[in-house]
């Protein structure tokens, strides 16, 4: 994109978060007078090129979206003026491209640490729920992999929420995600997993938690979207380039319980050979 585009995100995010909203809330469900919302904001990374497709996110109560914007926007107001509006694109940011030329090197990699820290603040109430899908394509060759991967990502989030409900504490969910080239098949695929269900692991039935298919936004118009492109690209680098620098630091943000990890998922063929963490939780897990 241009780099002298605006970041929108004052303007547009506070009316698309009121719409959602209020949209959810006309939907049938159990439970609906009680039920609150959780929103999934969505990104993807290697959608082209490279060995893996990495589906990443983060779930945000909606009581919170609106102080995690802020306190991205208290980050971003420690940079110099120049980078203070510029989009969180985390490719960007570590390379030093497009708008974020001429930022050192040390300070642009001090403020990859601050968003890391910020994604992983376990001081609130309730703090943004991380979730990734790192999906190795030759794995499956006889299967879509951005479908597969998507599958198993959205699985994921509509477990945890499954368990809020089992303590009766019931959420649904709303999925904001960037633009993508995949929305009309993630608008298809999102509406077959809602009314028959996932073939995945991770869900065997109907993704019941989610109140509508994805809506997209321009990332520009969201920090909490931009957040969405720092996991996946992190989650890429760890396992396309080897780089688990990042994704170390963000390993306790991901949806976890009783020492499983849910949040972080390595689609591979052999996984049991593999060593990553979220490989060893699943070998775990099937002990």
């Amino acid at each position: 994109m241009p780099d002298h585009w605006p970041c929108r995100r004052r303007v547009l995010l506070p009316s698309f978060l009121a719409g959602a909203w209020r949209f959810a809330r006309r939907l049938p469900s159990p439970n609906l007078m009680e039920a609150l919302l959780y929103l999934l904001y969505t990104d993807e990374s290697g959608l082209d090129a490279g060995e893996y497709f990495v589906v990443g996110g983060l779930a945000v109560h909606e009581q919170d979206a609106r102080l995690l914007a802020r306190d991205v926007e208290s980050v971003f107001a420690a940079l110099p003026p120049r980078w203070r509006d510029a989009e969180l694109h985390a490719q960007y940011i570590r390379a030093g491209k497009n708008q974020w030329r001429g930022l050192p090197a040390e300070r642009r990699a001090r403020l990859t640490d601050d968003v890391a820290t910020l994604l992983t603040d376990r001081s609130a109430a309730r703090s943004p729920v991380l979730f990734a899908v790192a999906l190795h394509k030759d794995s499956f060759p006889n299967r879509d992999p951005h479908e597969r991967a998507y599958e198993d990502f959205f699985a994921r989030c509509n477990g945890m929420l499954g368990r809020l409900t089992s303590r009766g504490d019931p959420h649904r969910c709303v999925v904001i995600a960037d633009d993508s080239r995949l929305e009309q098949s993630l608008q298809r695929w999102m509406l077959r997993w809602r009314e028959r269900g996932a073939s995945t692991g991770a869900a065997i039935g109907p993704l019941s938690a989610y109140a509508e298919a994805p809506l997209f936004v321009d990332s520009r118009a969201s920090r909490l979207v931009q957040l969405a492109d720092f996991v996946a690209h992190w989650v890429y680098r760890a396992y396309e380039a080897g780089d688990e620098s990042v994704l170390r630091k963000l390993v306790p943000g991901f949806d976890q319980e009783d020492g499983r990890m849910h949040g972080l998922v390595h689609l591979v063929y052999r996984y049991y050979d593999c060593a990553c963490l979220a490989c060893g939780s699943r070998r775990s897990a099937r002990e």
